[in-house]
Protein backbone atom coordinates (compact mmCIF):
# COMPACT_ATOMS: atom_id res chain seq x y z
CA UNK A 1 0.00 0.00 0.00
CA UNK A 2 2.56 2.22 0.92
CA UNK A 3 4.79 1.70 -2.43
CA UNK A 4 1.14 2.38 -4.59
CA UNK A 5 0.93 5.93 -2.48
CA UNK A 6 4.69 6.69 -3.28
CA UNK A 7 4.25 5.39 -6.96
CA UNK A 8 1.35 7.90 -7.26
CA UNK A 9 3.26 10.95 -5.95
CA UNK A 10 6.19 10.07 -7.93
CA UNK A 11 4.61 10.17 -11.33
CA UNK A 12 4.48 12.48 -13.39
CA UNK A 13 1.32 11.11 -15.19
CA UNK A 14 -0.62 9.69 -12.42
CA UNK A 15 -3.68 8.46 -14.25
CA UNK A 16 -0.95 5.47 -15.55
CA UNK A 17 -0.32 4.51 -11.93
CA UNK A 18 -2.50 1.98 -10.12
CA UNK A 19 -4.23 4.30 -7.60
CA UNK A 20 -4.46 6.20 -10.84
CA UNK A 21 -6.30 3.59 -12.41
CA UNK A 22 -8.33 2.49 -9.44
CA UNK A 23 -9.81 5.98 -9.20
CA UNK A 24 -10.14 5.73 -12.96
CA UNK A 25 -12.26 2.43 -12.21
CA UNK A 26 -14.30 4.50 -9.19
CA UNK A 27 -15.57 6.91 -11.52
CA UNK A 28 -17.40 4.60 -13.87
CA UNK A 29 -19.41 3.88 -11.09
CA UNK A 30 -20.60 7.32 -11.07
CA UNK A 31 -22.62 6.58 -14.59
CA UNK A 32 -23.16 3.07 -13.92
CA UNK A 33 -25.44 4.46 -10.63
CA UNK A 34 -26.94 6.95 -12.47
CA UNK A 35 -28.54 3.86 -15.22
CA UNK A 36 -29.37 2.65 -12.22
CA UNK A 37 -30.72 4.54 -9.11
CA UNK A 38 -32.66 8.16 -9.81
CA UNK A 39 -32.57 11.33 -8.16
CA UNK A 40 -36.12 12.44 -9.53
CA UNK A 41 -37.02 14.25 -6.23
CA UNK A 42 -34.49 16.50 -6.15
CA UNK A 43 -34.59 17.48 -9.57
CA UNK A 44 -38.32 18.96 -9.19
CA UNK A 45 -38.85 22.24 -9.97
CA UNK A 46 -39.98 22.78 -5.84
CA UNK A 47 -36.70 21.29 -4.99
CA UNK A 48 -34.32 22.84 -7.18
CA UNK A 49 -33.67 26.20 -5.23
CA UNK A 50 -32.89 24.05 -2.07
CA UNK A 51 -29.86 22.51 -4.05
CA UNK A 52 -26.47 24.42 -4.02
CA UNK A 53 -25.21 22.49 -7.58
CA UNK A 54 -27.74 21.51 -9.90
CA UNK A 55 -25.40 17.91 -10.65
CA UNK A 56 -24.51 16.84 -7.28
CA UNK A 57 -28.27 15.26 -6.75
CA UNK A 58 -29.10 12.45 -3.82
CA UNK A 59 -30.32 9.06 -4.67
CA UNK A 60 -33.94 8.65 -4.61
CA UNK A 61 -33.28 5.37 -2.73
CA UNK A 62 -31.31 6.78 0.30
CA UNK A 63 -32.31 10.07 0.26
CA UNK A 64 -33.08 11.66 3.81
CA UNK A 65 -36.32 12.53 4.08
CA UNK A 66 -37.48 15.61 6.77
CA UNK A 67 -41.14 16.10 7.97
CA UNK A 68 -41.44 20.00 6.77
CA UNK A 69 -44.29 22.38 7.12
CA UNK A 70 -44.40 22.86 3.60
CA UNK A 71 -45.22 20.74 0.17
CA UNK A 72 -41.65 19.22 0.39
CA UNK A 73 -39.78 16.38 2.43
CA UNK A 74 -36.60 16.96 0.48
CA UNK A 75 -33.26 17.75 1.53
CA UNK A 76 -30.10 17.45 -0.48
CA UNK A 77 -28.72 14.84 2.11
CA UNK A 78 -27.70 11.30 1.99
CA UNK A 79 -27.65 8.04 4.47
CA UNK A 80 -24.65 6.09 4.28
CA UNK A 81 -24.06 2.74 5.26
CA UNK A 82 -21.26 1.64 7.30
CA UNK A 83 -19.75 -2.23 6.66
CA UNK A 84 -22.47 -3.73 8.66
CA UNK A 85 -25.51 -1.86 7.09
CA UNK A 86 -26.07 0.20 10.06
CA UNK A 87 -26.84 3.42 8.58
CA UNK A 88 -24.18 5.41 10.24
CA UNK A 89 -23.43 8.72 8.29
CA UNK A 90 -25.69 11.26 6.49
CA UNK A 91 -23.24 12.75 3.60
CA UNK A 92 -25.07 16.48 3.27
CA UNK A 93 -24.39 19.21 1.41
CA UNK A 94 -23.44 22.52 3.41
CA UNK A 95 -26.80 24.38 4.13
CA UNK A 96 -27.67 26.99 1.59
CA UNK A 97 -30.11 30.35 2.48
CA UNK A 98 -33.33 28.17 0.91
CA UNK A 99 -32.55 25.06 2.86
CA UNK A 100 -31.52 26.43 6.27
CA UNK A 101 -34.24 25.96 8.01
CA UNK A 102 -34.23 22.37 6.74
CA UNK A 103 -31.01 21.48 7.65
CA UNK A 104 -32.25 22.48 11.69
CA UNK A 105 -35.07 19.87 10.87
CA UNK A 106 -32.99 17.40 9.94
CA UNK A 107 -30.57 17.79 12.81
CA UNK A 108 -33.74 17.92 15.25
CA UNK A 109 -35.56 14.67 13.25
CA UNK A 110 -32.90 12.61 13.37
CA UNK A 111 -31.36 13.83 17.41
CA UNK A 112 -28.59 14.30 15.60
CA UNK A 113 -25.63 14.90 18.16
CA UNK A 114 -22.04 14.85 16.35
CA UNK A 115 -21.45 17.26 12.87
CA UNK A 116 -18.22 16.95 10.77
CA UNK A 117 -18.28 19.72 8.78
CA UNK A 118 -14.83 19.91 6.63
CA UNK A 119 -15.12 23.22 4.56
CA UNK A 120 -14.78 26.45 5.31
CA UNK A 121 -18.40 28.99 4.60
CA UNK A 122 -16.44 31.13 2.76
CA UNK A 123 -12.82 30.31 0.53
CA UNK A 124 -11.64 31.79 -2.05
CA UNK A 125 -13.93 34.70 -1.76
CA UNK A 126 -16.94 32.07 -2.35
CA UNK A 127 -19.54 31.43 -0.52
CA UNK A 128 -19.37 27.29 0.30
CA UNK A 129 -22.37 27.09 2.46
CA UNK A 130 -24.07 29.42 5.07
CA UNK A 131 -22.69 29.36 8.48
CA UNK A 132 -25.30 27.75 11.08
CA UNK A 133 -23.54 28.58 14.15
CA UNK A 134 -23.40 31.68 16.36
CA UNK A 135 -19.68 33.22 16.01
CA UNK A 136 -19.81 36.59 16.78
CA UNK A 137 -23.31 36.90 17.96
CA UNK A 138 -24.51 35.54 20.50
CA UNK A 139 -27.13 33.32 19.20
CA UNK A 140 -29.07 32.81 15.76
CA UNK A 141 -32.74 31.92 14.91
CA UNK A 142 -33.81 29.67 12.15
CA UNK A 143 -37.42 29.10 12.00
CA UNK A 144 -38.86 27.21 15.28
CA UNK A 145 -34.87 26.81 16.34
CA UNK A 146 -32.69 28.80 18.52
CA UNK A 147 -29.00 28.51 18.08
CA UNK A 148 -26.75 29.82 20.98
CA UNK A 149 -22.96 28.78 21.77
CA UNK A 150 -21.97 26.63 25.54
CA UNK A 151 -18.88 27.63 25.85
CA UNK A 152 -19.08 25.86 29.32
CA UNK A 153 -18.52 22.63 28.03
CA UNK A 154 -15.50 21.00 28.28
CA UNK A 155 -15.76 19.09 25.46
CA UNK A 156 -14.94 22.69 23.71
CA UNK A 157 -11.35 22.58 21.74
CA UNK A 158 -9.90 24.50 19.71
CA UNK A 159 -6.31 23.93 17.50
CA UNK A 160 -4.40 24.89 14.67
CA UNK A 161 -6.58 21.96 12.60
CA UNK A 162 -9.66 22.25 14.07
CA UNK A 163 -12.39 23.67 16.31
CA UNK A 164 -14.84 21.35 18.62
CA UNK A 165 -17.81 23.99 18.96
CA UNK A 166 -20.99 22.99 21.40
CA UNK A 167 -23.71 24.00 20.36
CA UNK A 168 -27.21 24.69 22.55
CA UNK A 169 -30.26 23.97 19.88
CA UNK A 170 -33.70 24.96 21.60
CA UNK A 171 -37.23 24.64 19.98
CA UNK A 172 -39.80 25.47 22.09
CA UNK A 173 -39.39 23.90 25.71
CA UNK A 174 -37.00 21.58 24.68
CA UNK A 175 -33.15 22.14 24.59
CA UNK A 176 -30.96 19.55 22.80
CA UNK A 177 -26.59 20.07 22.46
CA UNK A 178 -24.55 19.03 19.65
CA UNK A 179 -20.88 19.00 18.82
CA UNK A 180 -19.88 20.63 15.80
CA UNK A 181 -16.02 19.40 14.79
CA UNK A 182 -15.09 21.99 12.02
CA UNK A 183 -11.52 20.93 9.78
CA UNK A 184 -10.12 24.63 9.52
CA UNK A 185 -7.87 23.89 6.33
CA UNK A 186 -9.54 21.25 4.10
CA UNK A 187 -9.99 23.31 0.93
CA UNK A 188 -12.30 22.46 -2.27
CA UNK A 189 -10.65 19.79 -3.93
CA UNK A 190 -7.25 19.62 -1.36
CA UNK A 191 -6.42 17.55 1.26
CA UNK A 192 -5.10 18.52 4.25
CA UNK A 193 -1.77 18.90 5.69
CA UNK A 194 -1.11 15.54 7.95
CA UNK A 195 -2.87 12.80 8.99
CA UNK A 196 -2.44 12.71 13.15
CA UNK A 197 -5.09 15.62 12.95
CA UNK A 198 -7.58 13.88 10.81
CA UNK A 199 -7.71 10.84 13.16
CA UNK A 200 -7.56 12.96 16.60
CA UNK A 201 -10.48 14.23 15.12
CA UNK A 202 -12.51 11.06 14.45
CA UNK A 203 -11.21 9.64 17.45
CA UNK A 204 -12.53 12.90 19.61
CA UNK A 205 -16.04 12.35 17.78
CA UNK A 206 -16.45 8.86 19.19
CA UNK A 207 -15.23 9.04 22.41
CA UNK A 208 -17.18 12.30 22.91
CA UNK A 209 -20.42 10.57 21.60
CA UNK A 210 -22.73 8.77 24.94
CA UNK A 211 -22.52 5.30 24.42
CA UNK A 212 -26.43 5.13 23.86
CA UNK A 213 -26.03 7.17 21.21
CA UNK A 214 -26.47 5.48 18.31
CA UNK A 215 -27.96 8.74 15.76
CA UNK A 216 -26.23 8.98 12.46
CA UNK A 217 -22.81 11.37 12.04
CA UNK A 218 -23.91 14.22 10.12
CA UNK A 219 -20.96 14.67 7.70
CA UNK A 220 -21.14 17.85 5.29
CA UNK A 221 -18.82 20.12 2.96
CA UNK A 222 -20.17 22.49 0.47
CA UNK A 223 -21.71 19.83 -2.11
CA UNK A 224 -22.00 16.87 0.30
CA UNK A 225 -19.22 14.61 -1.87
CA UNK A 226 -15.47 15.51 -2.45
CA UNK A 227 -14.31 16.24 1.19
CA UNK A 228 -17.56 14.30 2.76
CA UNK A 229 -16.79 11.30 0.95
CA UNK A 230 -13.28 11.58 1.88
CA UNK A 231 -13.60 11.79 5.86
CA UNK A 232 -16.26 8.72 5.64
CA UNK A 233 -14.10 6.55 4.05
CA UNK A 234 -11.09 7.24 6.38
CA UNK A 235 -13.44 6.55 8.89
CA UNK A 236 -14.63 3.22 7.36
CA UNK A 237 -10.59 2.52 6.79
CA UNK A 238 -10.66 3.19 10.68
CA UNK A 239 -13.60 0.48 11.11
CA UNK A 240 -12.14 -2.01 9.09
CA UNK A 241 -8.73 -2.03 10.89
CA UNK A 242 -10.55 -2.40 14.04
CA UNK A 243 -12.30 -5.70 12.92
CA UNK A 244 -9.32 -7.96 12.26
CA UNK A 245 -11.88 -10.87 10.94
CA UNK A 246 -13.38 -8.37 7.92
CA UNK A 247 -10.32 -7.05 7.51
CA UNK A 248 -8.42 -10.22 6.07
CA UNK A 249 -11.51 -11.56 4.64
CA UNK A 250 -11.78 -11.53 0.84
CA UNK A 251 -14.55 -8.93 0.74
CA UNK A 252 -11.85 -6.48 1.46
CA UNK A 253 -8.60 -7.71 0.44
CA UNK A 254 -6.32 -6.89 -2.04
CA UNK A 255 -7.82 -3.34 -2.46
CA UNK A 256 -9.31 -2.37 0.74
CA UNK A 257 -10.14 1.62 0.22
CA UNK A 258 -10.99 0.81 -3.54
CA UNK A 259 -14.11 -1.48 -1.82
CA UNK A 260 -14.88 0.88 0.64
CA UNK A 261 -14.90 3.48 -1.93
CA UNK A 262 -17.18 1.80 -4.17
CA UNK A 263 -19.39 0.85 -1.00
CA UNK A 264 -20.14 4.22 -0.16
CA UNK A 265 -20.56 5.82 -3.70
CA UNK A 266 -23.30 3.33 -4.02
CA UNK A 267 -25.31 5.94 -1.37
CA UNK A 268 -24.17 9.51 -2.81
CA UNK A 269 -22.77 10.79 -5.79
CA UNK A 270 -19.16 11.52 -6.54
CA UNK A 271 -17.95 10.65 -3.00
CA UNK A 272 -14.46 11.01 -3.13
CA UNK A 273 -14.06 13.69 -6.32
CA UNK A 274 -10.28 14.00 -6.89
CA UNK A 275 -7.41 11.52 -7.24
CA UNK A 276 -6.41 13.27 -4.71
CA UNK A 277 -8.99 13.12 -2.21
CA UNK A 278 -8.62 9.23 -3.52
CA UNK A 279 -4.42 9.25 -2.55
CA UNK A 280 -5.07 10.82 1.06
CA UNK A 281 -7.43 8.11 1.85
CA UNK A 282 -4.54 5.86 0.91
CA UNK A 283 -2.36 7.71 3.14
CA UNK A 284 -4.43 7.77 5.89
CA UNK A 285 -4.83 3.96 5.47
CA UNK A 286 -1.39 3.59 5.89
CA UNK A 287 -0.54 5.47 8.83
CA UNK A 288 -3.24 3.69 10.07
CA UNK A 289 -2.22 0.28 9.67
CA UNK A 290 1.33 1.59 10.87
CA UNK A 291 -0.24 2.27 14.08
CA UNK A 292 -1.68 -1.22 14.47
CA UNK A 293 1.34 -2.81 14.05
CA UNK A 294 3.10 -1.05 16.30
CA UNK A 295 0.67 -1.75 19.11
CA UNK A 296 1.33 -5.49 17.60
CA UNK A 297 4.52 -5.87 17.82
CA UNK A 298 4.65 -4.29 21.29
CA UNK A 299 2.20 -6.22 22.76
CA UNK A 300 3.66 -9.39 21.59
CA UNK A 301 6.95 -8.43 22.79
CA UNK A 302 5.70 -7.69 26.30
CA UNK A 303 3.69 -10.95 25.80
CA UNK A 304 0.58 -9.30 26.30
CA UNK A 305 1.77 -8.05 29.29
CA UNK A 306 1.86 -4.14 30.74
CA UNK A 307 1.06 -3.07 27.96
CA UNK A 308 -0.96 0.50 27.35
CA UNK A 309 -2.32 2.20 24.50
CA UNK A 310 -0.39 5.61 25.14
CA UNK A 311 2.70 3.74 26.03
CA UNK A 312 3.45 1.58 23.09
CA UNK A 313 2.82 4.32 20.45
CA UNK A 314 5.04 6.93 22.62
CA UNK A 315 7.41 4.53 22.33
CA UNK A 316 7.37 3.50 18.76
CA UNK A 317 6.08 6.27 17.25
CA UNK A 318 7.22 9.81 18.96
CA UNK A 319 9.63 11.05 21.32
CA UNK A 320 8.00 11.01 25.06
CA UNK A 321 4.99 13.64 25.39
CA UNK A 322 6.04 16.29 27.69
CA UNK A 323 1.76 16.98 28.83
CA UNK A 324 1.88 15.75 31.96
CA UNK A 325 -1.02 12.93 32.53
CA UNK A 326 -2.79 15.01 35.19
CA UNK A 327 -3.65 17.83 32.64
CA UNK A 328 -5.43 14.85 30.23
CA UNK A 329 -8.75 14.64 29.42
CA UNK A 330 -9.30 10.66 30.12
CA UNK A 331 -12.39 8.53 29.41
CA UNK A 332 -13.27 4.58 29.41
CA UNK A 333 -11.81 2.05 31.41
CA UNK A 334 -8.11 2.01 29.11
CA UNK A 335 -8.18 6.01 29.97
CA UNK A 336 -7.51 7.49 26.78
CA UNK A 337 -5.76 10.49 26.69
CA UNK A 338 -6.50 13.42 25.23
CA UNK A 339 -3.58 15.89 24.47
CA UNK A 340 -3.57 19.07 25.96
CA UNK A 341 -3.65 22.32 23.79
CA UNK A 342 0.54 22.72 23.18
CA UNK A 343 1.36 26.72 23.67
CA UNK A 344 0.15 28.55 21.48
CA UNK A 345 -3.38 26.90 21.08
CA UNK A 346 -6.15 28.15 23.52
CA UNK A 347 -9.17 25.75 24.80
CA UNK A 348 -12.17 27.31 24.73
CA UNK A 349 -13.86 28.44 28.61
CA UNK A 350 -16.53 26.71 27.81
CA UNK A 351 -18.49 19.01 24.88
CA UNK A 352 -23.75 -6.28 6.81
CA UNK A 353 -24.27 -3.70 4.03
CA UNK A 354 -23.80 -6.47 1.78
CA UNK A 355 -19.87 -6.44 1.47
CA UNK A 356 -18.95 -4.31 -1.89
CA UNK A 357 -19.37 -6.29 -5.41
CA UNK A 358 -17.03 -4.07 -7.51
CA UNK A 359 -13.55 -4.88 -7.44
CA UNK A 360 -10.80 -3.78 -10.01
CA UNK A 361 -9.47 -5.99 -12.99
CA UNK A 362 -6.02 -6.98 -12.54
CA UNK A 363 -4.98 -4.30 -14.72
CA UNK A 364 -8.11 -1.76 -14.93
CA UNK A 365 -8.64 -1.63 -18.20
CA UNK A 366 -12.14 -2.94 -18.27
CA UNK A 367 -15.52 -1.47 -16.57
CA UNK A 368 -16.21 -2.46 -13.50
CA UNK A 369 -18.88 -5.01 -12.71
CA UNK A 370 -22.49 -3.93 -12.48
CA UNK A 371 -23.12 -2.60 -9.09
CA UNK A 372 -25.36 -5.00 -6.75
CA UNK A 373 -27.96 -2.75 -6.24
CA UNK A 374 -31.45 -3.63 -7.01
CA UNK A 375 -32.03 -3.18 -10.42
CA UNK A 376 -35.67 -1.69 -9.36
CA UNK A 377 -35.66 1.82 -7.98
CA UNK A 378 -37.53 1.73 -4.96
CA UNK A 379 -39.92 4.54 -3.17
CA UNK A 380 -37.56 6.58 -0.68
CA UNK A 381 -38.18 4.74 2.95
CA UNK A 382 -38.60 6.41 6.54
CA UNK A 383 -35.46 6.16 7.75
CA UNK A 384 -35.35 3.24 10.74
CA UNK A 385 -34.96 3.92 14.08
CA UNK A 386 -31.08 3.57 15.10
CA UNK A 387 -30.22 -0.40 15.97
CA UNK A 388 -30.13 -1.88 18.82
CA UNK A 389 -27.50 -4.33 19.41
CA UNK A 390 -28.67 -7.70 20.91
CA UNK A 391 -25.87 -9.38 23.37
CA UNK A 392 -25.05 -12.48 21.67
CA UNK A 393 -21.79 -14.73 21.96
CA UNK A 394 -19.23 -11.49 22.96
CA UNK A 395 -16.44 -12.07 25.32
CA UNK A 396 -14.99 -9.76 27.93
CA UNK A 397 -11.43 -11.42 27.77
CA UNK A 398 -9.65 -8.38 26.31
CA UNK A 399 -6.44 -8.92 24.81
CA UNK A 400 -3.89 -6.15 24.78
CA UNK A 401 -3.90 -5.53 21.03
CA UNK A 402 -7.58 -4.56 21.51
CA UNK A 403 -7.67 -1.92 23.16
CA UNK A 404 -11.07 -1.12 23.22
CA UNK A 405 -13.79 -0.13 25.53
CA UNK A 406 -15.71 -2.65 27.75
CA UNK A 407 -18.95 -0.84 27.02
CA UNK A 408 -18.95 -1.52 23.25
CA UNK A 409 -19.88 -4.14 21.50
CA UNK A 410 -17.40 -6.42 19.47
CA UNK A 411 -17.66 -6.15 15.50
CA UNK A 412 -17.69 -9.96 15.50
CA UNK A 413 -21.00 -10.04 17.39
CA UNK A 414 -23.89 -10.76 14.78
CA UNK A 415 -26.72 -7.28 14.76
CA UNK A 416 -30.27 -7.57 15.10
CA UNK A 417 -31.68 -4.45 13.75
CA UNK A 418 -34.66 -3.27 14.83
CA UNK A 419 -37.33 -2.77 12.08
CA UNK A 420 -39.60 -0.02 13.74
CA UNK A 421 -39.82 3.21 12.15
CA UNK A 422 -40.82 5.70 14.92
CA UNK A 423 -37.91 8.03 15.99
CA UNK A 424 -39.73 9.35 18.85
CA UNK A 425 -40.39 5.53 21.02
CA UNK A 426 -37.87 5.30 23.92
CA UNK A 427 -34.68 3.75 22.53
CA UNK A 428 -32.95 1.17 24.89
CA UNK A 429 -29.54 1.83 26.03
CA UNK A 430 -26.43 0.03 24.07
CA UNK A 431 -25.60 -3.50 26.00
CA UNK A 432 -21.91 -3.03 27.89
CA UNK A 433 -19.49 -5.31 24.97
CA UNK A 434 -17.19 -4.26 22.57
CA UNK A 435 -17.96 -2.76 18.92
CA UNK A 436 -15.55 -2.16 16.54
CA UNK A 437 -15.48 1.82 16.22
CA UNK A 438 -13.86 1.77 19.69
CA UNK A 439 -11.90 5.07 19.86
CA UNK A 440 -9.47 3.24 22.08
CA UNK A 441 -8.07 1.74 19.00
CA UNK A 442 -5.22 4.72 18.77
CA UNK A 443 -4.23 7.29 20.99
CA UNK A 444 -4.69 10.74 20.45
CA UNK A 445 -1.73 11.89 22.77
CA UNK A 446 0.82 10.14 21.30
CA UNK A 447 -0.24 11.56 17.61
CA UNK A 448 0.46 15.16 19.24
CA UNK A 449 4.65 15.28 18.05
CA UNK A 450 3.28 13.76 14.79
CA UNK A 451 1.45 16.82 13.45
CA UNK A 452 2.51 18.59 10.26
CA UNK A 453 4.90 16.44 8.92
CA UNK A 454 3.58 15.34 5.98
CA UNK A 455 2.94 18.05 2.65
CA UNK A 456 0.93 17.42 -0.29
CA UNK A 457 0.46 18.87 -3.76
CA UNK A 458 -1.03 22.07 -4.69
CA UNK A 459 -5.01 21.86 -5.61
CA UNK A 460 -6.55 19.77 -9.03
CA UNK A 461 -9.33 21.03 -10.49
CA UNK A 462 -12.77 19.68 -10.68
CA UNK A 463 -16.01 20.83 -9.84
CA UNK A 464 -17.05 21.70 -6.05
CA UNK A 465 -17.03 19.03 -3.24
Amino acid sequence: MAELVAEFEQSRDPDSTELGRQFNQLQRTIVENKDILSCNEGAKSINRLKNHYKDILPYDKYRVIVSLDNDSDYINASFIEDLYGYRRYIAAQGPIDTSLIDFYHMIWNFQITSIICTANDVEAGRMKFRRYWPDDEESLQFGPYHITKDPSNDKCYSCNDYEIRSLIITRGEIQRHVLLYHILHWFDHDIPNDEPSILELLLRVYQDRHSSTDSPILVHCSAGCGRTGSIIAIDLCRLLLNDEHLFFSKDYQPYAVFKIASHIRQFRIALIQTPKQYLFVHKMFVFMMKIHENILLCSISNNNENQTLDSTLTTKLSPPSTISTSSRRQSGPLQIRLRSPPIGRRLFNGSNTPSPTISPSENFSSPSKSSSLNDTPQTPEPPPIPPHFLQLNTTTNHRADQFIHSDEITSKTKCNYSQSRNLRQKESKLSKHIRSDSADSYSISSLTNHHQQQQFSNEQEAYSD
